[in-house]
């Protein structure tokens, strides 16, 4: 694969061209702002003189009064142009704003039930729990498209937490399970690059020139309710202003849609690479890109709501200057980046029957390896690639079949949450238990305490695991049990002997169960707060102190801080309430340097070339508390 693809470069260059688009989104929205004013100060030239008629006026232009330096006006113009567009992208992003789940409503999206019967869509789970769990993502809701009969897919949301991924029935029938994971695990790239967050704002960006049209409509509207003496210059005067901004608001709209196109086939490309990165398997992407192109002559209207949210597609519905207006790349085009030897020969798709393999419970994580790839012998210590980190952390272990039925069921989830906090003292764990009765009627704390001897005896590395299974179930529960359950995880609390991992799980419910999309920054010494999460990572393995230290010295050269502290901090300084409060102080850093510090924890676990399941689930419980995904790399 690596002879005909280099996937993170290719990833870098998208990233890049993106950047440069949206730049160009941000001067379109300049350049129009610039032309209202031009023509305002170009209308300012006509004034009215009298003519030989009693009480008729005559509109003239006079340039040579012209004045092109007038800041009132530009005052006017420009703040005006920019009120518009503002408040017309603000409203539509709180519109969106909603969660990947709403979005999938709106689309005729069904929720697809943890218990389903159907071999397809049970199917379709395992594959999405199977890339969450290889991601270190919150496995997120799944939703069918039971009215589109093509192949496609879609992932909506702000972030992981609100994160859902939506197949169309097309998709079920006709693709394997190979097919199905490269689709869900493009899907999944959108999540982790951040494209969902990008798609909003330009959704926004165009509502709002959208808006500036509007304002032209409203002045033509106007203009017909003057009414009094002299109201023929007043109503002429508002025609052509209503014409101006009509014109330029139709204009930005042309604009920034094939702005909105190119920044939209970049991601495409991007995702289509981290895609096979994930998977390892470009076979199976490829291969579905051939089914869709197969379908194109299938293709059904789309929806008002479909045509608005086509760039959240895997591929695109077609439709009138599709060519210009394309919010994907020619499948043709993605076919070639993917499998170079491509041909340019569509099969004939048909049918795909669903296995009882195919539809078995998530056992393991395919996309990745069966153990972490050995550093070269004379990069012995060095420090580990993006890529050996991925997939060092993905799941291999197995959960047995009465926990994930019970990560199905919205209580059965709080109740595993909780018994996974629970201590093993019996009336430290009664005054736990105490705390979380008020939960669905006491209901939460006996599914606790049911479980606690299952999990218990849970293997080490499978709790964070657990954790994600759970996500869709917990996000089912009204505002009101999300705000309740948070209250009650912070109340049960933890202490020392607790250990770094409940501290992480805690820490990890509060950011996905929390209503902020960004926690507020936390003001704190970033190198200070890096030091002590990092000391505490590191001190959790079970190897010499020799070995942790060289450990902390290889995270600390990731991470590069000037007045980080270059040794391993002592043990009595790992005090648990303090790496909560630092921990708060990294949450609340850019996506950048969040990445940068989960990097660090991945390759101080690696300096030996070896991830025992137990640092491998601390390594992941950290990226869960800081909304860190492996799936398409940690470098960015």
């Amino acid at each position: 694969m690596a002879a005909t693809m280099n996937f993170f470069r290719a990833q870098d260059e998208a990233r890049g061209r993106t950047t440069k688009l949206v730049v160009l989104l941000v001067l379109a929205i300049l350049v129009l702002t610039g032309t209202l004013y031009v023509l305002a100060v170009f209308l300012t030239g006509y004034h009215t003189v009298p003519t030989r008629s009693a009480g008729v006026s005559s509109l003239i232009f006079d340039g040579a009064h012209r004045d092109w330096f007038q800041p009132k006006l530009f005052c006017l113009t420009t703040g005006l142009a920019l009120a518009v567009i503002l408040g017309g992208s603000l409203m539509r992003i709180a519109e969106l704003s909603k969660g990947g789940g709403a979005i999938a409503l709106r689309l005729g999206g069904r929720l697809v039930s943890g218990v389903t019967k159907d071999p397809a869509e049970r199917r379709y789970l395992n594959v999405v729990q199977e890339m969450a769990l290889a991601a270190g993502l919150p496995v997120p809701l799944c939703f069918v498209l039971d009215h589109d009969g093509s192949i496609n897919a879609f992932a909506a949301g702000n972030s992981p937490q609100d994160a859902a991924v939506g197949v169309t029935r097309g998709a079920l029938l006709n693709l394997t399970r190979d097919e199905l994971q490269g689709v869900i695990a493009h899907e999944f790239s959108h999540i982790g690059n951040g494209d969902m967050k990008l798609n909003l704002r330009i959704i926004g960006a165009i509502a709002g020139l959208t808006a500036l049209a509007q304002l032209g409509y409203i002045f033509f509207r106007l203009a017909g309710s003057v009414r009094g003496k002299n109201s023929a210059p007043i109503a002429l005067g508002m025609i052509l202003t209503g014409v101006v901004v009509l014109l330029i608001g139709s204009g930005g709209i042309l604009f920034a849609k094939v702005i909105q196109a190119a920044v939209s086939r970049e991601r495409e490309y991007l995702a289509d690479a981290s895609a096979v990165q994930f998977t390892r398997n470009p076979l199976g992407l490829g291969s579905a890109l051939k089914k869709i192109a197969g379908f194109s002559g299938a293709r059904r209207e789309a929806s008002e709501a479909e045509l608005e949210a086509q760039h959240l597609f895997f591929a695109s519905s077609g439709g009138f200057l599709e060519a210009l207006f394309s919010t994907h790349p020619p499948i043709n085009e993605r076919i070639r980046r993917i499998d170079p030897a491509f041909d340019g020969i569509i099969p004939d798709v048909q049918p795909v029957a669903v296995s009882a393999d195919d539809a078995s419970p998530v056992s393991r994580a395919a996309p990745v390896a069966s153990a972490a790839p050995p550093l070269p012998v004379a990069a012995s210590r060095a420090v580990p690639t993006d890529i050996q980190i991925q997939d060092s952390v993905g799941f291999r272990g197995r959960i047995s079949e009465t926990l994930r039925n019970a990560s199905d069921d919205p209580v059965s989830a709080m109740g595993l949450v909780l018994g996974l906090l629970l201590r093993r003292d019996p009336a430290l764990r009664a005054a736990q238990l105490s705390k979380a009765r008020n939960l669905a009627g006491g209901e939460v704390a006996r599914e606790a305490e049911k479980f606690e001897p299952l999990l218990r005896a849970l293997p080490a590395g499978s709790r964070v695991p657990l954790l994600d299974l759970s996500m869709p179930a917990l996000r089912q529960l009204s505002a009101e049990q999300q705000n309740l359950f948070r209250q009650a995880i912070t109340q049960v609390g933890y202490e020392a002997e607790d250990g770094l991992i409940v501290l992480l799980i805690q820490a990890s419910m509060r950011r996905y169960l929390s209503r902020e999309k960004n926690p507020p920054s936390r003001p704190g010494d970033l190198a200070a707060a890096y030091a002590l999460v990092l000391t505490a990572v590191v001190r959790t393995s079970g190897e010499s102190a020799e070995a942790q230290a060289r450990a902390y010295r290889l995270g600390a050269v990731v991470l590069g801080l000037p007045g980080l502290d270059a040794n391993l901090l002592p043990a009595e300084k790992v005090d648990l309430q303090k790496v909560d409060e630092a921990l708060a102080v990294i949450a609340g850093q850019s996506v950048y340097d969040r990445r940068k510090f989960v990097r660090a924890c991945g390759a101080a676990m690696l300096h030996d070339d070896r991830a025992e399941p137990a640092e491998v689930e601390i390594v992941r419980a950290v990226g869960d508390s800081l909304g860190i995904s492996f799936a398409t790399g940690l470098g960015r």
